[in-house]
């Protein structure tokens, strides 16, 4: 785990799920935590540790359209 500005929390059980470096980073492990567990979209969320602050990540593009 690094030492980033963007962490991924779990608000139901107020864990942190990892450090990142990047909002890209972050968003990526928030996907892959969503492809796994796609329930838990309403407890994790992305937040800015720099500025104290919720990231609000559009749905779009955590679950992008399947293709046709």
């Amino acid at each position: 785990m690094t030492s980033g500005r963007y962490i991924l929390l779990d608000q139901l059980s107020r864990n942190q799920l990892g450090k990142f470096d990047t909002l890209a980073e972050a968003e990526e492990a928030l996907r892959r935590f969503l492809a796994l567990a796609p329930d838990a979209a309403e407890h994790l969320e992305v937040w800015d540790d720099d500025d104290d602050l919720r990231v609000e990540i559009d749905p779009e593009t955590l679950c992008p359209a399947p293709a046709a």
